[in-house]
């Protein structure tokens, strides 16, 4: 046992491993790159001040059309400023895109993929994380099983790429290897959200963010629209690259 426990102790220096007494230690952290989510309460309770920009961050909700939306809207409108693609997979709505631009979202650089399968939707997802040309991916899984969200964090550090991990609440239970965990409450007259798992630190009590001016909800539309989407087998492989991309945005508004 003595001679193992040397070993042990080399293991447990590794920083992908966290311990709860390293915090209640002072235990210094190399801080993670993170895009800042806006909402400056919620930001100090982050362990790195904001979402990680090569990483799961899994956002579990009561019902959609919470608030998560408006929780990540700052967030993408930064991401949609580089020149990669910002990736919607099976969104449970139809995004809108006047509103969207409102937020600051750039929509030459979106897309929209649509798959019938959970399983193609993931590979999907996994594909355009681990390609490099997208600054992030956020998508609606029915319910990946702790090893397919164990190889999305693989592709997106990989691709260095922000995946959004939409789930219901009701899976908040089960496990999870997602570095991050956020928990949505009933949207009241401010987002109600919590933060049930990060990297180094505890969780969060109950968080109550200042709503934007623009209703979340505006965001989406159940109507037709004319949409641009592509199959498993167009995944990008390069950024986008000139204005003329956006005629052809995948969030046209309805009627068009």
């Amino acid at each position: 046992m003595s001679a193992a426990k040397p070993q042990l102790n080399h293991i447990l220096q590794h920083p992908a491993i966290w311990r709860a007494a390293d915090g209640m230690r002072g235990k210094q952290w190399q801080p993670l790159e993170t895009i800042a989510t806006g909402f400056h309460t919620l930001d100090q309770a982050l362990p790195d001040g904001g979402l990680p920009c090569d990483s799961v961050a899994e956002i579990l909700c009561p019902h959609w059309g919470c608030g998560e939306t408006e929780l990540v809207s700052s967030a993408l409108a930064s991401l949609s400023q580089q020149s990669r693609w910002l990736v919607w997979v099976n969104p449970p709505w139809l995004p809108y895109a006047p509103a969207l631009r409102q937020q600051g979202i750039q929509l030459e650089n979106t897309l929209i993929i649509h798959s019938k399968q959970d399983k193609d939707m993931l590979w999907a997802m996994e594909q355009c994380l681990a390609s490099g040309a997208c600054s992030v991916v956020q998508g609606w899984p029915h319910n990946p099983t702790p090893q397919q969200i164990r190889r999305l964090q693989l592709a997106a550090q990989k691709g260095h790429s922000l995946c959004l991990l939409m789930r219901p609440q009701a899976h908040m239970q089960q496990p999870s290897p997602a570095p991050l965990r956020l928990e949505l409450g009933a949207l009241q007259h401010n987002i109600q959200v919590r933060v049930v798992k990060c990297r180094g630190h505890w969780g969060s009590p109950w968080l109550h963010l200042p709503r934007h001016d623009l209703d979340h909800r505006a965001a989406f539309t159940v109507r037709t629209a004319a949409n641009k989407t592509i199959s498993q087998d167009q995944i990008p492989q390069t950024p986008p690259s000139g204005a003329g991309y956006s005629q052809h945005s995948p969030l046209s508004p309805p009627g068009t």
